[in-house]
Formats: structure tokens, C-alpha cells, sequence
């Protein structure tokens, strides 16, 4: 370690300097502190919590079924794809970057269930190019519907259509900032974006523009789209950007596609990150809970800089290239708040904080979630059942408050996940319960406590009606999950089994979302996202995760946290890095 990393005392506040520190260890924190260390900058990652992962960490619950094996349970998504072997997945691309991609043992699979309460049916959407799934869809809603997505499809996964130009272009080959170093890295694709042409006005604009270039007019095949954005980004196809779903087009339906799930949990996949990231050089520090940024006003720029953090602790650390924010743009414009005199109008910091926080306030949120997560017996249950299930009615908008419920059952995977003889199932209403019903329960705004255990902040109310709510904004997920374990209910009363209801406030709480939400929404008057990229107006301030661009998703973040590591870094680290990915055939 150089010297000027090293900690010191200082009238009685432990300080220390690195290159690059990094708020928050969610998938866009830990894939830019990873490739910070990579590109060789000395890199501290610092958590709230006390464990990795953000929205998809993993937690631990015993029951009288075992007091050795716990049941293992994902806080969020487990639905993946791209992952298993090297592809254009900006996460898959991390994973290759810090050379833990191999850490990770993958079970491939072919598809999930889609049930439909509108006509009691359920539709597999099997991947790969077989078709399978367009069978399936003739069987369940007639042949016009299947050849109006058989048309559609060809005209997405064409050579050189959609599909493909939404890959052109690798996050590793983007940077903010001086714009002339951004041309120098991007220079390399100049004749991808040629190609691209006046798809680009597809990939960023709405998906049914693409829906109606391409005369996609069947009903039900439209619908589909609309539950496929929705599940991707909280918003339906009207309010969704092209390239995302394009992109998912040809995960899902181009020879050979598979669903990738890591065996172990979503926790193996950020044990990889966190592994990749430390094994550059990189340090992760937990129950570190950032509560100021540290910041500087330079009077000859008529700017301000971030300098550092300072901890809940008492803890300064300084920051030579720049501090780089996973918060949430709501969350990161608090601490700023709470960093200056919000009263002091004459000061420069303050008039940038604000109009940091008028950014934040401006910003449409989609909804919040509730959560079901059991441990179950599983004697009698099918063994060819599913992991993967999505159940709504396709009668009603998929964006309706609780129409659409996503079911997890990973045990059926990985038996290692849970006690001999249990299945562990997730089950949670997709960014479509509204927070507004949960206000009267909260009890304080503030941030998360270093301890998510603590009632100490995030705090809320249990008693006066909160349980009873809870229940009743549960039975959406009750009534999900029997669709494929009609038994569900008495199997969760058996001793041994585990119920954990959570909701929109234990949302919040847990993985330090603002009102639970899910991510941005789509501001009035505007069609689809309109995110910022790495750079903010505070000079040595960064942002990464689903507030920046790209946007929401693991896909989406992880390319968020390679475009902030990427602005931090010199041009000619970025480079190197880019040959040496493409070398291996890791970087198209």
C-alpha cells in the first residue's frame, strides 16, 4: 500500500487517502470499484449495509426444519441472461474484466412459465430459436397471433437489424466527460455507429414505434410486449427505450439463447464481483455508512468539488480521482443536503447541491413492491416444476396496481439453497404497489442505519393497522404462487416452514430504495428515460446504477458502473482494456 493510502490519527478522526471511492456495493457500485482497481487506481467501495449487493443481495433465515442449513433466499432478481459464457452482457463483461466470470458455477435452463388469469391458461416462453414458444402461442391464442410474432421476430433478429445494433456498441468503449477523450475510445466503433443509422431513433425511442414500423398489430402479441417491458423496466412498451428490448430479443430467441441462474444464489454472482474487485487490489468496507461528501469551493472556477466522504463514524476519507455515487440520484442529493448549510444562499455549494436536489425532485419514480418469501415442504410437489414464473391477466393493463406477480423458486435448482426436503420460493408484485398507502406507517425519512437490522433509521410503525394491510396487500402474491402450488398456504403452516412478508417500506428499508421504488420513471411530457451519465454538476463526483445511463436492470447497471470507472480512468488504461478483452474474444 503507497503511503498516502495509509490510515492515520488526526485530532482524533481517522483519515485516509485513496484514488477512487466508491458509495454503495450494489452490481453498478462493485462493477466500478472492481474496474477502477483493474485500471489501477487504489479503490475503496464503502456499504451501509452489512453485506454486498444492494437490491439483489441475499439473506439467511433458520427455522425448526434445520439449525444447520439455513433458508437462502434472493432479496431480488434471479431471472438472468447472457451470463454463462462470454457475450455482449455488460455484466457477463465485468465478470471477464476482474477474471472471476469462471468463479461462478451456472445452471442453464430453457424458458419460464407466463400464467394468464384472463382465460386460466399458462404459456412457456422457451428460449432459443426452435420454435417452441411459437407454438405455444398458436395453442393458446390462434395461429394469426403466432405468425404476427413470427414476423416481428425476424424482422428484430434479422443480420444488421435491431437485435444486433443493440449490442453494437460495449460500455467498455463509453466515457463522460472531456469530450474528446469520449470520440478517442468510441473512435474504434465508428463504423458500427455508421451502421447503426436511423435505427439509433428505434433503439432510443419508445418500443412501439418499433412495434408499428414493423406493422406489429396483433392484440395479444402486443400485450406481450407491454408485460416483457414492464418486467424489464417497470413501465410498459410505450414508455420503454427499444434497445433494451431488442437486446432481450436476442437473449431470448437466437440459436442456442439459455437463462443462466448461479448456483448458490445471487449471492455466488456478487461474491464474484467483490472477489474480482479485491483480487485488482480493491477493498470493501461494510456497515460504512457515507453521511457527507466532502466538498470544496474552487472561487477562481466558480466550481465545486467533492473531495471525499465522511462517515457515520466520524471516518474522513479523501479521494485524489473522485468520488463515485450507486445511491440513487434521490438518495445521493440527501447527503449532499446534509453536507452544506441548505440555508446559506450566498454559497456556491449550496446553489449546486440544490439544483442537484431540483434534479432529483423532478425525477418520476415507478412504484414499489410487495415481497413474499417462503420455505415450504416439497414432498409431493411435481419434480419437473419451474423456477421461473410470471402471473398476470393479459385482459387488464400490465401496468394495473398489482396485476403482475414474478415467482422465483430456486431450490428447484440448487436443493443446497434451503433444508433437505424444502423448496424456497420469491414471489413480489413487479413495481406495481404504490407507496402512498404506506406513508402513515413511516417514521422517519432519513437514511438507512448501518445496521438494516436497527429500527434506529428507515424506521417504521407495526402496529395500528400495518399488519393487517400487510396481509391484505399480500394476497396478490398468495393467490400468484397457487396457481402453481395450490397447497401453498397449508404447506406454509407445516412446522419448519418460513414466511416472511415484506412490503413497500421493507422495500425501502432493506436495500435503501427512496419510497421503495423500483427506479426512474418516465418524466410528464417525455416518452422513455431521460437519465444522466456518469458525470454530475460537482466536480469529482460521479454517478452509477439505475439513475444513470442506461438505466434500470442488471444489465443496465453493471454498464453504468463500466462507464463511471471509464471517465475515472486514463484514456489509455481504457484502451489497453479494451484490447485486452477483445484478445480473449470477450469484447466484440
Amino acid at each position: 500500500m503507497k503511503q498516502e493510502e495509509k490510515e492515520q490519527e488526526t485530532e482524533g478522526v481517522e483519515e485516509r487517502v485513496v484514488d477512487v471511492i466508491v458509495v454503495g456495493a450494489g452490481i453498478g457500485g462493485l462493477s466500478c470499484a472492481g474496474l477502477t482497481a483493474k485500471y489501477g487506481l487504489s479503490t475503496i467501495c464503502l456499504e451501509a449495509h452489512d453485506t454486498p449487493g444492494g437490491v439483489a443481495h441475499s439473506f439467511s433465515r433458520y427455522s425448526t426444519a434445520s439449525k444447520d442449513t439455513p433458508f437462502r433466499f434472493d432479496s431480488g432478481p434471479s431471472l438472468i441472461t447472457g451470463l454463462s459464457k462470454p457475450s455482449t452482457n455488460p455484466l457477463r463483461q465485468v465478470l471477464d474484466a476482474l477474471e472471476t466470470a469462471d468463479d461462478i458455477v451456472w445452471k442453464t435452463y430453457d424458458g419460464w412459465l407466463i400464467w394468464d388469469y384472463s382465460d386460466g391458461k399458462s404459456i412457456k416462453l422457451t428460449t432459443g430459436d426452435g420454435g417452441d414458444f411459437e407454438r405455444a402461442i398458436e395453442e393458446k391464442e390462434g395461429r394469426p397471433s403466432r405468425l404476427a410474432f413470427e414476423a416481428f421476430k425476424e424482422q428484430i433478429l434479422k443480420d444488421g437489424g435491431l437485435a444486433e445494433a443493440s449490442a453494437y456498441i460495449p460500455p467498455f468503449a463509453l466515457r463522460n466527460g472531456n469530450p474528446f477523450w469520449s470520440l478517442v475510445a468510441i473512435s474504434r466503433y465508428i463504423g458500427k455507429i455508421i451502421t447503426i443509422g436511423t435505427k439509433g431513433l428505434l433503439l432510443t425511442g419508445p418500443f412501439t414505434k418499433t412495434m408499428d414500423l414493423y406493422s406489429l398489430k396483433d392484440p395479444w402479441v402486443r400485450k406481450f410486449f407491454d408485460y416483457l417491458a414492464f418486467a424489464l423496466s417497470g413501465v410498459d412498451a410505450s414508455n420503454t427505450q427499444g434497445a433494451p428490448i431488442a437486446y432481450m430479443m436476442s437473449d431470448l430467441h437466437r440459436n442456442g439463447a439459455v437463462l443462466d441462474y448461479p448456483m448458490g444464489g445471487m449471492e455466488s454472482l456478487i461474491q464474484a464481483l467483490v472477489n474480482g474487485m479485491k483480487q485488482q487490489g480493491g477493498e470493501l468496507r461494510l456497515n460504512s455508512r457515507v453521511e457527507r461528501f466532502l466538498l470544496e469551493e474552487d472561487e477562481t472556477s466558480s466550481s465545486v468539488r467533492c473531495v471525499g466522504v465522511e462517515l457515520h463514524d466520524g471516518t474522513r476519507i479523501k479521494a485524489k480521482k473522485g468520488v463515485v455515487s450507486n445511491a440513487p440520484l434521490w438518495n445521493y442529493a440527501r447527503i449532499l443536503r446534509d453536507s452544506v448549510d441548505m440555508n446559506d444562499s450566498t454559497s456556491l455549494k449550496t446553489t449546486v447541491v440544490q439544483s442537484i436536489q431540483d434534479q432529483a425532485d423532478s425525477m418520476t419514480m415507478t412504484r414499489s413492491f410487495m415481497h413474499l418469501h417462503l420455505g415450504i415442504p416439497k414432498d409431493g410437489l411435481p419434480e419437473d416444476l419451474e423456477c421461473h414464473h410470471s402471473v398476470l391477466n393479459f385482459d387488464h393493463p400490465v401496468t394495473d396496481e398489482q396485476n403482475m406477480s414474478i415467482i422465483s423458486i430456486p431450490t428447484v435448482f440448487d436443493s443446497s439453497l434451503a433444508p433437505d426436503g424444502y423448496h424456497i420460493i420469491h414471489a413480489y408484485t413487479a413495481a406495481s404497489d404504490s407507496f402512498d398507502d404506506w406513508v402513515p406507517f413511516q417514521k422517519e425519512t432519513g437514511k438507512v442505519g448501518a445496521n438494516p437490522n436497527s429500527v434506529t433509521s428507515q424506521s417504521y410503525s407495526r402496529k395500528d393497522g400495518y399488519e393487517e394491510l400487510k396481509a391484505q396487500k399480500a394476497e396478490a402474491l398468495w393467490k400468484a404462487v397457487e396457481c402453481i402450488i395450490p397447497d401453498v398456504r397449508e404447506r406454509a403452516k407445516r412446522k419448519g416452514s418460513v414466511v416472511l412478508v415484506g412490503s413497500p417500506l421493507t422495500h425501502r428499508r432493506y436495500n435503501q430504495r427512496y419510497r421503495g421504488t423500483y427506479g426512474p420513471g418516465v418524466n410528464p411530457g417525455k416518452d422513455v428515460w431521460e437519465l444522466a451519465g456518469a458525470t454530475t454538476p460537482i466536480h469529482g463526483l460521479y454517478a452509477c446504477g439505475d439513475t444513470s445511463f442506461p438505466g434500470i436492470g442488471l444489465p443496465g447497471v453493471a454498464a453504468s458502473g463500466t462507464i463511471a470507472a471509464n471517465t475515472i480512468a486514463p484514456i489509455a488504461a481504457q484502451l489497453e482494456l479494451m484490447d485486452e478483452l477483445k484478445s480473449k474474444g470477450m469484447l466484440q
